[in-house]
C-alpha cells in the first residue's frame, strides 16, 4: 500500500510538473502573440497618423519652391515684354499697354474714351494720329505724372525681399501670393530710387499681390498710403496693376521706317 501510495504521489508530482510546464508554455505563447499584436498595432498607428513635422517641412519646402519660382520669373522680365499697366486712383483710371524691346516701345495710352497711340524711339515720343500720320511730341506724358517707381520690376523684387510675411489665397481664375509690406520699407526703397526724403509719419501695412497660374498673370500693389504721403492728398485708393505677357517674344520691326514718316 505504501509503495502504491508513493507511486501515486510520484505520478501526480510528474503530472503536476507536466501540467505546470504546459501552463507556462501556453502563457508564453499568449504573451508572444500579445507582443506581436502590439507591434502590429503600433506600426499601423504610426503609418496612419499624420506626421506633423514632416508635413510642415514639406509645406515649407513647397512654399520656398513656389516663392523662388515667382522671384525667378520676375527676374526674367527684363527688356523684352508686353505689359499692361492699370493705374486706378479713386475714380480716375489710366491704362497703358506697351510692347517693349530694349529701349524702344510702341503702345497705347487710354484715359476714359480717349486713346493715344504712340511710339517711343531713341528717347523721343511720337504720336500716331487716326490718319496714321506720325508726329514727334516733346510734351507727351505717358503716365500723367503718376509715379513709376514700382512699375520697375527690380523695385518690385526688392519689395518682395523686404516682406516679413505672406499668405496664399485662391481665386476662381488664379492663385494669389500676398506679401505684407511695411510702409516704412516702401518709403525706404522709394527714397533710395528717387533720391528723396519722404518722412514716415505712421507705419502701416501694404499689400502686394502676385496673381499666378502656370506663370505670373499680374502684379497688384496698393500705393494709397505712399501717394498720400508723397502728394499730401487724401486718396481713398490707389492701385497699380501690371500684367505681363509675351516675355522675350516681342518684335518691333518697322519702327525705324515709321519714324522716317514723322512730320
Amino acid at each position: 500500500m505504501i509503495n502504491k501510495l508513493k507511486n501515486y504521489l510520484k505520478k501526480n508530482e510528474v503530472l503536476n510538473k507536466l501540467e505546470k510546464k504546459d501552463y507556462e508554455n501556453k502563457m508564453n505563447v499568449i504573451k508572444l502573440v500579445g507582443c506581436v499584436l502590439f507591434i502590429i498595432i503600433m506600426i499601423i498607428y504610426v503609418n496612419l497618423t499624420p506626421n506633423t513635422s514632416n508635413n510642415s517641412q514639406t509645406q515649407n519646402n513647397k512654399n520656398n519652391i513656389e516663392e523662388n519660382s515667382i522671384l525667378n520669373e520676375l527676374s526674367n522680365i527684363k527688356d523684352n515684354y508686353k505689359q499692361k499697366i492699370t493705374i486706378s486712383k479713386d475714380l480716375e483710371q489710366v491704362i497703358i499697354e506697351r510692347e517693349v524691346k530694349e529701349n524702344n516701345e510702341a503702345g497705347t495710352q487710354t484715359i476714359g474714351d480717349n486713346e493715344i497711340n504712340y511710339v517711343f524711339y531713341e528717347n523721343e515720343y511720337y504720336i500716331i494720329s487716326e490718319e496714321e500720320s506720325v508726329k514727334k511730341d516733346t510734351t507727351f506724358n505717358l503716365y500723367l505724372d503718376n509715379d513709376t517707381t514700382f512699375i520697375n520690376i527690380e523695385n518690385i523684387i526688392e519689395l518682395i525681399n523686404s516682406s516679413k510675411d505672406s499668405i496664399d489665397l485662391t481665386e476662381e481664375n488664379y492663385k494669389i501670393k500676398r506679401y505684407k509690406i511695411s510702409l516704412s520699407d516702401l518709403i525706404v526703397i522709394y527714397n533710395k530710387v528717387n533720391d528723396t526724403e519722404i518722412p514716415l509719419k505712421e507705419n502701416k501695412e501694404v499689400d502686394l499681390n502676385i496673381n499666378y497660374n502656370e506663370n505670373i498673370e499680374s502684379i497688384e500693389l496698393d500705393l494709397t498710403e505712399l501717394f498720400n504721403l508723397i502728394y499730401e492728398e487724401s486718396y481713398k485708393q490707389v492701385i497699380y496693376k501690371i500684367e505681363y505677357s509675351n516675355i522675350e517674344e516681342i518684335e518691333l520691326d518697322g519702327i525705324e521706317e515709321l519714324i522716317k514718316m514723322a512730320e
